[in-house]
């Protein structure tokens, strides 16, 4: 889709050398018969153009010319104040558009038996929950992929559940902590979950799974300061890993691995995708 609008830019602003050599002269009749456009008031602004248009190649004025039309406002000597680089959130949103469509790009493929736009939702919920709680979204990913295959109905024989497979009992502490906080959480149906009314079936949903997922993944990295504990903690449980750390246990990071390995395919393949 970025490469389509891109394209349709192009074709918008290239014209034909015909045409080219009429602007150049100030007289560019766009198609209408003995109806010409008014010359350049100022004499020197066509003689500059001129200048430039000559001193460059073909190859490098295509360029300049799809430059100006990609950055400069809409009308450059009045200063409108509606134009995306003043207003400042054309960036943002590019790179916004961009972020989700690499997320979406690893859902997708995971979920061939969803709806398009459900894997979109996803998609989206991952990214706002992964910048609300400062971490890469697709370590999201990676830890989605390792615990449930983007399953979103998996149920583990300890009774773990959804994407993200969390257990009742940690979903339950997880939304008495975020009530603490005054945070409440919303799955993709239901309303405000309150604890005393969590079921274990209510982690199926996605949306929900991965809010507490997410939370759960930065409280553990806040709390051992160490990503790599932070994971043998969400697979092992943060008690269990204290303990040995405590006793000077050799402690099992075969889940981190896998983790992590996970981790850095979804980033290598990210930029080989949408890098050109």
């Amino acid at each position: 889709m970025y490469y389509g609008i891109c394209l349709c830019r192009l074709t918008t602003a290239l014209r034909t050398d015909k045409q080219k050599m009429a602007l150049c002269e100030g007289r560019y009749e766009a198609g209408i018969p003995n109806k010409k456009f008014r010359p350049m008031e100022n004499s020197k602004k066509s003689t500059y153009f001129q200048l430039v248009r000559g001193k460059l190649s073909p190859s490098k004025s295509v360029f300049l010319a799809i430059l100006a039309f990609v950055i400069a406002p809409t009308h450059p000597f009045k200063g409108e104040k509606s134009h995306w680089i003043e207003l400042g959130n054309r960036h943002e949103t590019t790179k916004d558009a961009s972020e989700l469509l690499r997320i979406y790009s690893v859902v997708k493929p995971q979920m061939t038996r969803s709806k398009d736009a459900w894997a979109w939702e996803i998609s989206s919920t991952i990214l706002e929950e992964s910048r609300r709680h400062s971490l890469d979204p697709m370590l999201v990913l990676a830890v989605i992929n390792v615990e449930s295959r983007f399953q979103s109905k998996a149920v583990s024989t300890e009774g773990a559940r959804g994407l993200m497979q969390i257990r009742p009992i940690v979903a339950h502490a997880l939304l008495e902590e975020l009530g603490s906080r005054d945070q409440g959480i919303k799955g993709s149906r239901e309303n405000l979950f309150d604890p005393s009314t969590l079921r274990p079936f209510n982690l199926d949903d996605p949306v929900l799974n991965i809010k507490l997922g997410v939370f759960y993944l930065r409280s553990l990295k806040e709390d051992f300061r160490d990503l790599k504990l932070a994971l043998t903690a969400y697979n092992w449980g943060p008690t269990a890993v204290k303990n040995r750390l405590q006793e000077d246990e050799v402690l099992p990071f075969d889940y981190a691995s896998k983790v992590l390995s996970a981790y850095q395919n979804y980033r290598k393949d990210s930029r080989q995708k949408f890098i050109p």
